[in-house]
């Protein structure tokens, strides 16, 4: 038996269906969000993008999951932010090598990571590393700069930064 989905978003009432899902379910979401990230901000702006995507968004939720599916939404989102928060510290940890014994060594090394980055990525995997670590921008930056999507700039720092991972893993910091 098929369940069936019945459209939330009645044309002639949408915004006020869309406003009483969203003061029934805002305190929730917020606080499931609150938790996994630990920050007010992050958490509220993943609130908002939830609600924005549903708001643009053309799929027929069923009345009797509404909450699950937000709360899954909201979760999958703080998974993305935390892991895109693991995969940044390990960037700035091999971009910016540090020692105890800060010298030429550390400049030495991060001139070759550096020629690396310029001479052995693509150049559009290049051009992104840059952007995001030497010009710290954020990937929303980088994606409207560049007219790709946000998928496209994830992938390509995540495979520079693999290749530069495997290619200096062993060398001396």
């Amino acid at each position: 038996m098929q369940e069936k989905t019945v459209d939330l978003w009645s044309p002639a009432r949408r915004e006020q269906q869309f406003e009483q899902l969203f003061y029934s379910e805002y305190d929730r979401m917020y606080r499931a969000a609150h938790i996994l990230l630990g920050n007010e901000d992050e958490a509220k702006d993943v609130v908002q993008d939830v609600f924005v995507q549903l708001w643009t968004g053309t799929s027929p939720l069923r009345k009797e999951s509404i909450t699950a599916f937000l709360l899954t939404c909201v979760r999958n989102r703080c998974l993305n932010i935390i892991a895109h928060r693991q995969t940044e510290q390990k960037a700035m940890q091999l971009l910016t090598p540090e020692t105890v014994d800060e010298g030429s060594h550390d400049d030495e090394l991060v001139e070759v990571i550096k020629t690396y980055i310029d001479e052995q990525l693509t150049p559009q995997t290049s051009r992104i590393i840059q952007m995001r670590y030497y010009e710290e921008q954020s990937y929303k930056e980088i994606s409207q700069s560049l007219g790709v999507s946000l998928s496209a700039i994830n992938k390509h720092i995540v495979q520079g930064m693999r290749k530069l991972r495997s290619t200096f893993k062993n060398k001396e910091a």
